[in-house]
């Protein structure tokens, strides 16, 4: 039984040794005329990744286990709250339902809601099952009896990206979501930096996207990445241009079309399946890209049949795994730019092989652009958060533990224990508690619906999936840090 104060529990996104299956959930107990009130949310619920490796038959995914916050109602579960439109954050819920679970309402930016829909779709999860919807934006707030949200705005490579400033009588959380500190976002709000430093000296404890703590410096603005493929697309002096995007990320789907239009090179998206809704989803929010052409260029959604209607000047923006030969008219006037590491290998060899030019993520690792806060970012924030105390999340055990020795030298005061998930805390305004640490479960959805209960494990090196991290490059580049930092501080 849960003493009043504020709860917190990560579910999925504090995993062993993966990025993926994000979950959160923030319970309030306060005493209301003699009896105890609960009030509970859980921010985000996606799926894990490497679900391939969990030796479930005829799985199709894995998910956080949600049960007993579904099913005890003296938690009081008020809704679940989504910071973005990611799988990672947001396709449990399809499997919940899938699975005959009941969910409470969602609230989550439009975007998001254009995605959700879709997958209902797609999942053939009929409208009387889905759950109430409540769009969001930036400056909302809800109050649930003592627990109260505010919403705030975050920079991350999709639309409708938020983090929330989560709270009960003297405990303030930041929960960041996925974000960076990028204020030349295009058709994007910017994380709402002036509204964090308005609440620094009320906020307690960050609850800390640190998917990439280990880059240093602040991370890729996207300005910078539109000016960087300019350059080199001038510079090249070549006339073709295949540029590949990651479809999930829609943010680069902007800045290549925008690089065309600067060029004045006309554009066809050209891309596998996934690449195709994704395009149709920002089309849905009102991204036109014709409209945005302003008859300066031309644009085609498919390849046209007649290459020649391409002209001379074009890019193919697109998540091509290969593309036909024919597209290829004059090799030594192409230049392909690969900006994912692995997703597009069969792309980068074909192009290759033909012998175009290639740039890669090792010539102007810049070019990914980004999603997630680097050190630097958070540094910045450290220096506006007098009182906060760091619960990292959004990345391996081992990149945690690593990272504490630099965290301390460069002046982050980090939660102890470090979060696993299934811990449960208790925030106070200068001090926190474990109350019970229970093993976590991913619970795996198979084509019949059903799920298989199993407990959270290493997978690195198993399954589809067989890193999303090197704990040795993460080891590397922290000491490369801390020998920077004492440096600095002379010795």
């Amino acid at each position: 039984m849960l003493d009043t104060g504020l709860y917190w529990r990560p579910l999925g996104g504090n995993n062993i040794d993966q990025i993926s299956g994000h979950c959160y959930q923030y319970t309030c107990v306060e005493r209301r005329g003699g009896r105890l009130c609960r009030n509970s949310i859980i921010v985000d619920l996606g799926k894990f990744d490497n679900f391939g490796a969990l030796g479930v038959k005829d799985a199709i995914a894995a998910v956080p286990d949600i049960r007993a916050i579904l099913t005890d109602k003296q938690l009081g579960l008020r809704g679940i709250f989504l910071t973005h439109s990611h799988p990672d954050h947001l396709n449990g819920i399809f499997h919940y339902l899938r699975a005959g679970y009941k969910l409470p309402t969602l609230y989550g930016g439009a975007y998001t809601k254009i995605v959700l829909d879709d997958m209902y779709d797609y999942y053939g999860i009929k409208p009387r099952l889905r759950p109430r919807y409540v769009v969001i934006t930036a400056g909302d707030r809800f109050a649930f009896d003592g627990l109260n949200i505010e919403v705030v705005s975050a920079s991350h490579t999709c639309f409708d990206a938020f983090g929330f400033i989560i709270s009960k009588r003297g405990v303030t959380v930041y929960h960041s979501g996925d974000m960076k500190l990028d204020n030349t976002t295009f058709f994007k709000k910017p994380t709402d930096v002036k509204r964090l430093q308005a609440l620094s000296g009320r906020i307690n404890y960050a609850v800390a996207d640190f998917c990439e703590i280990d880059q240093d410096g602040i991370s890729y603005r996207e300005r910078d990445v539109y000016k960087t493929f300019i350059d080199l697309i001038k510079k090249s002096r070549k006339h073709k241009v295949y540029l590949t995007v990651y479809p999930t990320h829609v943010e680069m789907y902007i800045i290549a079309f925008l690089v065309a239009l600067k060029l004045r090179k006309n554009v066809v998206f050209h891309g596998d399946a996934e690449f195709y809704d994704y395009l149709k989803t920002l089309r849905r929010y009102g991204i036109d890209f014709q409209n945005l052409a302003l008859s300066r260029i031309k644009v085609f959604y498919q390849i046209p049949e007649d290459i020649s209607e391409l002209g001379n000047e074009f890019v193919i923006i697109g998540s091509y795994r290969r593309l036909d030969d024919k597209y290829f008219v004059r090799p030594k006037d192409s230049i392909a730019f690969i900006t994912a590491r692995y997703h597009f290998a069969q792309f980068k060899k074909q192009a290759e092989n033909l012998k175009i030019q290639t740039v890669t993520l090792n010539d102007y690792p810049l070019l990914r652009g980004s999603g997630h806060a680097f050190m630097g970012d958070w540094e910045i924030l450290r220096e506006l958060f007098p009182k906060v105390v760091f619960i990292p999340t959004h990345c391996p055990d081992f990149v945690l533990s690593s990272f504490c020795e630099l965290g301390h030298l460069a002046g982050f005061r980090l939660i102890n224990p470090l979060p696993h998930n299934n811990m449960l805390y208790r925030l106070r305004a200068d001090n926190w508690t474990v109350i019970e640490q229970q093993p976590a479960l991913w619970m795996v959805a198979s084509t019949d619906k059903k799920f298989t209960a199993v407990p959270q494990c290493p997978t690195a090196g198993k399954g589809g999936i067989k890193r999303t991290y090197s704990r040795r490059r993460v080891v590397q580049k922290f000491k490369i840090l801390e020998y920077k930092l004492e440096k600095n501080h002379g010795g």
